[in-house]
C-alpha cells in the first residue's frame, strides 16, 4: 500500500485540487480569477489608489497591519489569513482499499477517496474566498469570518437615479466618472438593493423602454436581473459584520454600487502554505500535501491550505448610486 501512496506526490496532489470543479462563484469568477498574484512571505504590501477622495474609513482592532500614506496611495502591509483543513483516511478505509485485487484497482480507489476529501476542502476554501471577494467589491478588506479589517470610502457624491431623470443620463454620468478614475472606458455591472431596481424599472416603464426593447428582465442562475440600455442591475442582499461587529447589508435600501469590469481594479493576493512540504516551493492558491501516515495505525492525514486576500485596489472606481423620488 505504501508503494501506491508514493504515486501521490506533492505535484500530483496540487494537480488534483486544481483540477477539481467547484460551484460557480459570482464575485471571485467575475472579478478576481483573472487577476491573481502569489507572494512568498506571510504578509503582503497592498497599494490602494486614493482616487476621487478615497479615505480610510475604519480599521478593525483584529487587523494585523501597518498603513503608510504615500501621497496618492495608501500602502497596506497585511498579514495573510491562513485557512488549513485536515481530513483523515481512516484505517478502516485503508483496509477496504487493500482488499481490492490488483494495484491498479487499489490506486484508483485511493485516488477517488483522496479526491472526495480534497473536494470538500476546496469547496470550503471557495466559500470563504467568495465571501471575502464580495467584501472587496465594496471597498472592504475582510477576513474569512465576515469581519471587516479595513474599509475605504469615497468622498465623491453619490450618482443619482430618479423618477424624473432619464436613465441614460445617469448611465452617462457613471461612464464619465469611470473614465475620470481609470483613464479609459470600461464595462460595468450595477449591484443594487431591490428597492433601487424597482425604482429604475418604474422609470424604464415611464420612458417606455420595455416597449422599445431597451429594457428587459432576464434570469441568470437564481436571480432575476433588470437590464437597461445594455447595463445589468443585479439584486444583492448579502450581509457582513462591520468593524464594531454589527451586522449590516452591503447595500442599503434605495442604493447601489457600480462594479467595473477591469483587472486594474481588483487583485487577489495569496501566500505560500505554512507546511513543511511547501518550503522552497512557489506559492499556490490551493495547496494539498502528500498524505502523511498517522501514529498508532490510525490511517493517513490529508492536509490542504489556502492563504488568500482579495482586495479592490482602486476603490474610487466603486461608484455609489442612490435612487431618489422627486
Amino acid at each position: 500500500m505504501k508503494d501506491i501512496l508514493k504515486l501521490f506526490t506533492l505535484q500530483s496532489m496540487i494537480a488534483i485540487i486544481n483540477q477539481i470543479k467547484v460551484a460557480p462563484s459570482f464575485a471571485f469568477d467575475t472579478y478576481f480569477a483573472k487577476s491573481q498574484k502569489g507572494v512568498m512571505g506571510t504578509s503582503v504590501n497592498i497599494p490602494i489608489k486614493k482616487g476621487a477622495g478615497i479615505v480610510l474609513e475604519s480599521v478593525s482592532p483584529n487587523a494585523e497591519h501597518l498603513i503608510h500614506d504615500d501621497g496618492d496611495t495608501y500602502m497596506l502591509t497585511v498579514t495573510l489569513p491562513r485557512f488549513p483543513l485536515e481530513s483523515v483516511i481512516s484505517a478502516s478505509d485503508m483496509n477496504e482499499i487493500k482488499a481490492l485485487e490488483g494495484a491498479n484497482d487499489q490506486a484508483q480507489a485511493l485516488s477517488q477517496k483522496i479526491g472526495e476529501l480534497v473536494k470538500e476542502h476546496k469547496d470550503s476554501f471557495m466559500a470563504t474566498i467568495e465571501f471575502m471577494s464580495v467584501g472587496a467589491l465594496f471597498g472592504k478588506v475582510m477576513d474569512g469570518k465576515g469581519n471587516v479589517l479595513f474599509e475605504f470610502s469615497s468622498g465623491a457624491a453619490q450618482k443619482t437615479f430618479t423618477n424624473t431623470k432619464p436613465i441614460i443620463q445617469s448611465l452617462n454620468e457613471i461612464d464619465d466618472a469611470l473614465v475620470e478614475e481609470l483613464g479609459t472606458e470600461v464595462g460595468y455591472t450595477i449591484l443594487a438593493s431591490r428597492s433601487f431596481i424597482s425604482g429604475v424599472a418604474a422609470r424604464a416603464t415611464t420612458e417606455e423602454l420595455f416597449a422599445q426593447g431597451q429594457a428587459k428582465w432576464i434570469s441568470e442562475g437564481e436571480k432575476r436581473i433588470l437590464e437597461v440600455h445594455g447595463k445589468k442591475f443585479i439584486p444583492y442582499t448579502t450581509k457582513y459584520k462591520n468593524a464594531t461587529g454589527t451586522t449590516k447589508s452591503f447595500i442599503a435600501e434605495n442604493e447601489a454600487i457600480v462594479t467595473p469590469d477591469s483587472a486594474d481594479v481588483y487583485k487577489l493576493f495569496y501566500g505560500r502554505a505554512n507546511h513543511t512540504q511547501a518550503l522552497n516551493k512557489a506559492p499556490v492558491l490551493f495547496f494539498t500535501a502528500t498524505p502523511e501516515e498517522l501514529p498508532k495505525g490510525r490511517g493517513y492525514s490529508v492536509v490542504s491550505e489556502t492563504r488568500p486576500i482579495p482586495v479592490c485596489v482602486r476603490p474610487g472606481a466603486l461608484i455609489k448610486l442612490k435612487y431618489q423620488t422627486a
